[in-house]
């Protein structure tokens, strides 16, 4: 008998860590018209498992403040939903051995700001992590082409279903057809 609960035990244990490694939360619904929406695109040899975008300006101590949310998809999209307006910068990819910073100082942040207005959605390009393998050699972070903004919102209005975000989603890619 107590095998069978221990087995049974280890079995759910699995079944929920597995779950949990499937995939990112949901995205959170629109809590305000004024929060707006941050995406893209990231793909490397290293699997990327956190973006960090920052607030010009503002320091980031975890616990008490912490940079905004970002959901990773296993396609290598990324959304940070519900950002207040302002000046944003796309601080740094994380792998689970390494960091990919795209701003070193407050200059190199300065010249990648992101400006987010009130209740958009905001496309900061597909990005390609290209790792030199020497000794203390920064990785190289270009833009590249695909997926495009499209793409990655079509992706996008299925991760949002149920939320007013999706609404959004179908308005911008309108947009974008004309």
């Amino acid at each position: 008998m107590r095998r069978r609960i221990r087995s049974l035990g280890l079995g759910l244990l699995g079944a929920v860590l597995l779950s949990a490694c499937a995939s990112p939360p949901p995205p959170y619904d629109i809590l305000s018209p004024e929060n707006a929406m941050i995406f893209g695109y990231v793909e490397s040899e290293d699997p990327i498992d956190l973006v960090e975008f920052h607030k010009y300006g503002e320091v980031y101590i975890p616990p008490f403040k912490t940079p905004p949310r970002v959901l990773i998809f296993r396609n290598g999209n990324f959304m940070a939903e519900n950002i207040k307006p302002g000046k944003y910068y796309l601080a740094a990819f994380y792998s689970k051995l390494k960091k990919f910073s795209m701003a070193n100082n407050k200059q190199s942040a300065y010249q990648i700001i992101i400006n987010v207005k009130p209740g958009s959605l905001t496309y900061v390009g597909s990005h390609r992590i290209y790792i030199k393998h020497g000794k203390n050699e920064d990785p190289d972070i270009k833009q590249i082409l695909q997926p495009g903004e499209r793409m990655i919102l079509r992706d996008m209005y299925h991760v949002t279903e149920g939320t007013a975000w999706q609404a959004k989603i179908t308005r911008r890619l309108q947009d974008l057809r004309q």
